[in-house]
């Protein structure tokens, strides 16, 4: 056979196109070696550091479904760095153990990438080179490959199956002509690679489970292209992807504590990953689909305008699959549409890292758009990738500079601890797994109760513990709240610079914030409505005070004091009053009622005379019933929404007529309150104050500039007309005050009506939506 002169010159283009792959995958293992994540992070990562020192499913040491593989090559790295550097802090070590096989997966992950897609490519074209390298460049791919997490070389074990699977297809390659020398590969050399393929594809599975949603589909493709070889060729693949999955299967359920403990465990898993969480499944809406496909295509890029060119080149390069390398299309439906529908519907999409295998179909489709250009492709194919490189390094290099908040406040509690001898260290429940690991060993942790965090200082107190502790605080976590609020002052805040990339999307949890409380003037127990988180706890657990009598307790003192008590009616005005009776030590102090007829509102202000909280006992014990006015009939919805008691010389204030409920959004700890266009505060005692108040631009809901004032004493103190968001510092002199008998007044003289305009039963009329207020007393004038 005769063999054109081009021949040779075309085999040496092709085995140096074959490096490229190999020289991507290198740049990328080395460029990202020097920034491995500098702590651990995402509460998964905590739980695999957890894992590497025991492994135990059942105690989430990781999660279930377990990781056995994952947790085995993270020993394997653990014992190297303990090795090679003895000296290297616990926690320090933990993250390096499970993020160096991150960027080793990504390598990895490359490399196999680079071989499915040859399978697929036209042998004459340099598509697949281009793929690996927009891959690489690919922020989400990028930040992964630097995580203590397993997703990267979950990855990397998924798509070397895949690689080894559509090798195993019938065909010697795709449909295009192979270059000269290629021979291809024959049925039985197809087939090894077929079982090969199923063999790792069931060890992936014990990397990350998720994984199976990418090989299997393509496993069941292939074995339906090759049934002609009979049932002898069928039951090989099968065999060998259980054989796959048995090696680590097994040993995981028996250091489980059996098969009963392991679907035990895996039973609260799903308890946890479906509390509270939106997904698809559980909320088939239009709205969370948007978000869905938001949080799946655009997040991972880490830029609008990159993701807007990422979608577009794979929306081309979709359509230049389907005129010209039908193959190659429908490869990447079978191994990657099956997971793309699994993500959508039944993951917590906003955890972005979960996309990332979906980064590597929309890169090749990137690279067939590139191919269109012909001469200029590898000038296309450079730009996408530059510019993903220009929206991934910056990132990466400031996730290993700064570690995580959680960690930075262990470490700085440990430094602490030898010299402040706290009692005890209490947390939010996010917030556990940090003081777990052995970077908080040695170090007085409680194991704290979901949800009612703040009852484990509560009962510290109220058993008699009087010296001062500490709490690990979610910044999103309102129930502290119901804690003294000048017992709450000292505190530190730790931020992370990098929780709004895009990339690092649902890493839970981000910031922290490190309080030592001592000896609090008051704080109270279940069924107080101070704060949204606590009163849907309240109204969903039955322990609100219009179901059952509610208890606060105020620290033994001397002199006088100012009590404070305030909250609303939730009925409507033909519904009955609410009797109210508020109780020290017994001894019944306060009757009041609330008659939604007349204002929904109310705030009770009792002065307690020097001597009248004496008593047996650190703290005095205060009870406030609630009944139906006139003793008939259920008692109507209602709550006690605010608290506070101070010295009678203390600054308080209380939110009266005119302002709407206390609003809260969980995923991000934001607070807002509305005002009508009469709003008062209630200053305790009549003093001058400094009003600060932030607040979101009137321009979103009116569309002219609304006039708000702040009244007092029958004058106009200040005026404002805001156009965008705006914080507003107003003082109030304390004749104003004495003159208004303490009410200072909000007003606005424009007001959205939400019912209307959205068409719903919202009845609420709405002046200014504040953010932040902060009422300050006014220095004392000098003499």
């Amino acid at each position: 056979m005769k063999v054109s002169d081009s021949a040779p010159s075309e085999i040496a283009h092709s085995g140096t196109r074959r490096v490229v792959p190999y020289a991507i995958a290198l740049a990328y293992l080395l460029a990202h070696l020097p920034f491995l994540a500098s702590s651990l992070e995402d509460i998964d990562s905590i739980n695999f550091a957890l894992g590497l020192r025991h492994f135990d499913p059942a105690l989430h040491q990781p999660h279930p479904p377990g990781y056995p593989v994952y947790i085995a090559l993270g020993r394997l790295a653990l014992g190297v760095i303990n090795l090679a550097a003895g000296s290297i802090d616990a926690a320090r070590a933990d993250a390096l153990a499970l993020a160096i096989w991150s960027a080793i997966g990504g390598a990895l992950a490359l490399l196999a990438a680079a071989s499915l897609f040859r399978s697929i490519s036209d042998a004459r074209e340099s598509t697949s080179e281009w793929a690996v390298a927009i891959t690489a460049a690919a922020p989400l791919f990028w930040m992964t490959g630097l995580r203590p997490m397993s997703d990267m070389i979950g990855l990397a074990a998924a798509l070397t199956a895949q690689a080894m699977l559509v090798r195993g297809t019938t065909e010697a390659g795709p449909i295009s002509a192979k270059p000269p020398g290629d021979g291809g590969s024959g049925p039985a050399t197809a087939r090894r690679a077929a079982v090969i393929g199923a063999l790792v594809a069931g060890i992936a599975a014990g990397i990350r489970s998720q994984t199976l949603w990418l090989t299997v589909p393509l496993f069941v493709y292939v074995l339906v292209r090759q049934r002609s070889g009979g049932l002898r060729w069928l039951w090989q693949p099968i065999v060998a992807m259980f054989v796959g999955g048995i090696v680590w299967a097994v040993p995981l359920v028996i250091a489980t504590g059996g098969v009963d403990a392991y679907v035990k465990a895996l039973g609260s898993q799903a308890g946890e990953d479906l509390a509270g969480v939106s997904m698809m499944w559980t909320d088939p809406s239009l709205r969370r689909m948007a978000f869905a496909a938001y949080d799946t295509f655009v997040r991972p890029w880490n830029s609008i305008d990159l993701a807007r060119v990422m979608g577009a080149a794979a929306l081309i390069g979709v359509a230049v699959m389907f005129l010209r390398n039908r193959r190659a299309l429908t490869v990447l439906i079978v191994g990657f549409v099956p997971y793309a529908l699994f993500h959508l519907v039944y993951q917590e999409t906003v955890t972005v890292r979960y996309a990332l295998p979906l980064i590597v179909p929309i890169a090749y489709a990137a690279a067939c758009m590139a191919g269109m250009f012909r001469r200029f492709a590898p000038v296309v194919a450079t730009l996408i990738a530059v510019f993903g490189l220009i929206r991934a390094i910056p990132g990466g290099v400031a996730y290993a500079r700064e570690p995580h908040p959680a960690f930075r406040a262990v470490a700085d509690m440990r430094s602490a601890a030898p010299t402040e001898h706290p009692a005890f260290i209490y947390a939010h429940y996010a917030l556990r797994r940090p003081l777990q690991t052995e970077a908080a060993s040695g170090m007085p942790v409680v194991e704290p109760r979901r949800t009612y965090e703040w009852l484990g200082p509560v009962e510290y107190w109220l058993k008699g513990g009087t010296s001062p502790i500490w709490f690990l605080a979610d910044p999103r976590r309102t129930d502290l709240d119901l804690i003294d609020p000048a017992a709450r002052r000292s505190v530190r805040h730790y931020t992370w610079s990098v929780a709004r990339n895009g990339t690092l999307s649902g890493t839970r949890p981000t910031d922290a914030d490190w309080y030592r409380l001592s000896d609090p003037g008051w704080f109270v127990g279940e069924g107080w409505s101070l704060t949204p988180e606590t009163s849907g706890i309240a109204a969903a657990t039955g322990t609100r005070v219009d179901r059952r009598p509610i208890e606060a307790y105020i620290k033994r003192r001397d002199e006088a004091a100012v009590l404070m008590i305030g909250g609303r009616h939730f009925g409507t005005a033909q519904d009955p009053a609410a009797a109210f009776e508020l109780a020290l030590d017994g001894r019944t102090l306060e009757r009041w009622t609330v008659d939604p007829a007349a204002d929904i509102h109310y705030v009770r202000v009792l002065e307690l005379p020097a001597g009248s909280l004496r008593g047996d006992g650190r703290y005095a014990r205060v009870q406030v019933t609630a009944h139906a006015a006139g003793g008939g009939g259920s008692t109507p919805p209602v709550a006690v929404e605010q608290f506070n008691v101070q010295s009678a010389t203390g600054l308080m204030y209380a939110f009266a007529t005119g302002w709407h409920e206390d609003e809260y959004e969980p995923a991000t700890g934001r607070r807002w309150r509305w005002t009508s266009d009469h709003a008062e505060l209630r200053i305790i005692p009549n003093q001058g104050i400094r009003l600060t108040i932030r607040a979101e631009s009137p321009m979103r809901y009116f569309r002219a500039v609304p006039t708000l004032r702040v009244r007092a004493g029958g004058r106009s103190i200040s005026e404002l007309r805001p156009s965008d968001d705006f914080t507003w510092q107003v003082t109030v002199p304390a004749a104003d005050v004495v003159q208004s008998n303490g009410i200072v007044t909000i007003e606005s003289d424009q007001v959205y009506l939400p019912g209307p305009a959205e068409g719903t039963a919202d009845a609420r009329r709405l002046g200014l939506r504040v953010f932040e207020l902060g009422v300050d007393p006014l220095p004392e004038p000098a003499r």
